[in-house]
């Protein structure tokens, strides 16, 4: 395998597993708040989130770069610092949802 083959696939590997982290982060989300006005919200979120980097990961494969693209880099860059605000933010939200189920049951 060529080595601008091997960075491809690895690049392709990459950017799936950071678009399902993105995703997972917003099924906790979906799961934790029935809203349906809050998850219109949500789903708009979640493509600003996926978005650059899908754009920036098909250019790069389009372009043919002969140096470093530092754009792409800054993709994952916020791609990945918005999976983990966003992982946080989904966390607490199961929690408290969580904990206002048990509260409920024991009154």
């Amino acid at each position: 395998m060529k080595r601008r083959e091997f960075l491809m696939s690895n690049l392709v590997t990459l950017s799936i597993a950071s678009e399902i982290f993105l995703l997972f982060s917003f099924i906790i989300i979906f799961l934790s708040t029935r809203n349906t006005k809050k998850n219109v919200l949500l789903m708009t979120l979640l493509i600003i989130g996926g978005v650059p980097l899908l754009y920036k990961v098909i250019d790069h494969i389009n372009g043919h770069y002969m140096d470093a693209n530092i754009g792409l880099g800054l993709a994952f860059m916020f791609t990945w610092i918005y999976s983990a605000i966003t992982f946080v933010i989904a966390i607490i939200l199961l929690v408290k949802k969580k904990r206002n189920n048990n509260i409920s049951k024991e009154q």
